[in-house]
């Protein structure tokens, strides 16, 4: 690092290229403000994992998935429409997560049907994504893992 300035060399057909990505304090800022929002997300996905129990079963469910998948030698498409699959439940069950937090902050302890109705309709959106998630691992890890046994 020279100065304010961070120098990058990027290396393409060996030809070196060297260009600058912060040059001034408003590109630190920007940077300094873009970790804190990855710490942020870090951090809501720590706190899913820590309070969540469905949440642990689906990332136990995951390293069951990748230890299946490393088994089977599944190709590159099949571990990038099962990491997009996982990423969908994960994503689903995060978005579940915080829609239940704010839906009892809201409701401040009282009963509502409005309420009760929103966390049943997000507790879907989670379901129908883990069902397609099985069908997803049945297609793609089962069926090939029945037929490697026959």
């Amino acid at each position: 690092m020279k100065g304010n300035t961070l120098h990058l060399t990027l290396s393409l057909k060996s030809y070196p290229h060297q260009c600058s990505i912060i040059t001034t304090k408003k590109d630190w800022h920007l940077l300094k403000r873009l970790i804190k929002s990855f710490v942020y997300a870090l951090r809501g996905i720590y706190l899913t994992f820590k309070t969540e129990r469905n949440f642990k079963i689906q990332i136990t469910a995951l390293c069951l998935v990748v230890a299946s998948g490393i088994y089977l030698d599944i190709t590159p498409l099949e571990w990038g429409i099962l990491t997009l699959t996982i990423g969908f439940v994960l994503a689903a069950e995060s978005f579940n997560t915080a829609i239940e937090r704010i839906s009892d902050e809201i409701a401040a302890g009282k009963q509502s049907i409005s309420i009760r109705n929103i966390k049943d309709i997000s507790a879907g959106a989670v379901l129908l994504s883990a069902i397609s998630a099985l069908v997803t691992g049945i297609l793609i890890l089962f069926i090939p893992f029945i037929q490697q046994i026959i």
